[in-house]
């Protein structure tokens, strides 16, 4: 690989290739040049450091896009829907949130349909939402999702607001109104200079990709964009990419809301509640309560570990593996707990046994083409990765 590209993505980017695995640039680039037409890779070196329109390209091609409907539980988005509630019941002016990234789409209708439920109709709330990869915004605006994008344990939000068409569920069409889906880079110095500043932000799971300026790029920009008093959410294990006494939490540290240190904490009895919600049409069924899993259960071992209780889920994944060592959904828990602390040697045969017990299961698939990369294990990781990606082609047929 050319030393140029690895730099341009680096200082153009702000991507950090080491994060993507080994051979992720190389074929990357290997796949923007077959699109151009280009044999020689000085060639394409030339076109990548004078073209801001390939370098997004390559962007695009390198995003990590693996998202679902309310990843992060509901208890999360509902948090978040309360603060915007209490906040336009304040203000004349709509609500206004942000995406960054919103790969697929996923997040920012999630805020759409948890905003509708606490503010009520049209013109109360915007979600601009914004990504580098052009068709991760080609997919969202068309708001069609298979089955595997509602994985989140909980009640089923698609019959209120999605229907079916073909395999696929539309995003009914008064939820995507409310979102604006448009290209951006958020390590870009003048990422969206012209907006006015944004009640609520959501950047999650992006800064691990990030080079450490790009780190500091990023959450300038997003220092800039977020309102006096608005709230900024983040993964719990990217709160240390903040500057140090700029922010402080707001609420359980599972969920990563964070606000400006000295503006006012999110205590739900010092503000008027917000005017209730209009009744939605008939056609339109009221959501369900959320429910809480039922202890020793996949969906708590998820639980505690998206509250980065990760002790007590390895306890549960391995508690129900006694009594169903066949549970593929288990198995992969357990491997995504093993590498978040560490432990990938115990991830690795974690995720072994459930690709032995289901050979296409996402999550396991994923994570195990990192670590076979790691081993240098590629030819094992090529065969994965034409793994996912037959598997991906078949959900967008």
């Amino acid at each position: 690989m050319s030393g140029a590209i690895e730099r341009t993505v680096r200082d153009r980017l702000g991507v950090d290739p080491s994060t993507l695995g080994t051979g992720a640039l190389d074929r990357a680039v290997q796949v923007r040049m077959t699109a151009r037409g280009i044999d020689e890779p000085a060639l394409y070196t030339a076109r990548l450091l004078t073209e801001p329109a390939e370098r997004d390209a390559l962007a695009a091609v390198l995003s990590v896009s693996e998202t679902w409907f309310f990843r992060g539980g509901r208890a999360l988005f509902d948090r978040l829907a309360g603060f915007a509630a209490r906040r336009a019941h304040r203000s004349a002016a709509g609500v206004r949130v942000l995406s960054a990234p919103c790969s697929t789409g996923e997040e920012p209708y999630s805020l759409a349909i948890a905003l509708l439920e606490q503010l009520g109709g049209a013109g109360a709330y915007t979600v601009d939402a914004i990504d580098v990869s052009e068709p991760n915004l080609t997919r969202a605006s068309a708001g069609r999702y298979p089955a595997g994008s509602f994985r989140e344990p909980g009640p089923d939000v698609r019959p209120p607001y999605f229907r079916k068409v073909g395999d696929r569920w539309e995003v009914l069409p008064h939820i995507r109104a409310a979102v604006r889906f448009f290209s951006a880079n958020l390590t870009d110095p003048v990422f969206l200079a012209a907006e006015r500043p944004y009640d609520l932000i959501l950047c999650r799971n992006v800064f691990i990709y990030f080079t450490p300026e790009a780190k500091q790029r990023a959450v300038a920009n997003l220092d800039r964009l977020l309102a006096l008093d608005g709230r900024l959410c983040l993964t719990p294990a990217e709160a240390d990419r903040l500057p140090p006494g700029r922010f402080s939490p707001d609420g359980p540290p599972e969920f990563g809301i964070y606000r400006r240190a000295g503006s006012p904490s999110d205590v739900h009895a010092t503000l008027p509640a917000a005017p209730p919600a209009p009744p939605r049409p008939p056609s339109k069924a009221p959501a369900p309560p959320l429910a809480v899993p039922a202890p020793g259960t996949l969906a708590a071992a998820r639980a505690l570990a998206d509250a980065g209780r990760l002790g007590d889920a390895r306890a549960v994944c391995e508690a129900l593996l006694r009594t169903a060592p066949g549970d593929a959904d288990a198995l992969a828990l357990l491997g995504v707990v093993q590498l978040a602390t560490g432990n990938t040697d115990a991830a690795y045969d974690a995720f072994g046994k459930a690709l032995y017990l289901d050979p296409d299961h996402r999550e396991a698939v994923t994570h195990m083409i990192t670590l076979c990369e790691r081993r240098g294990q590629t030819a094992r990781a090529d065969a994965l990765r034409k793994r996912l990606a037959k598997h991906r082609a078949g959900e967008d047929q």
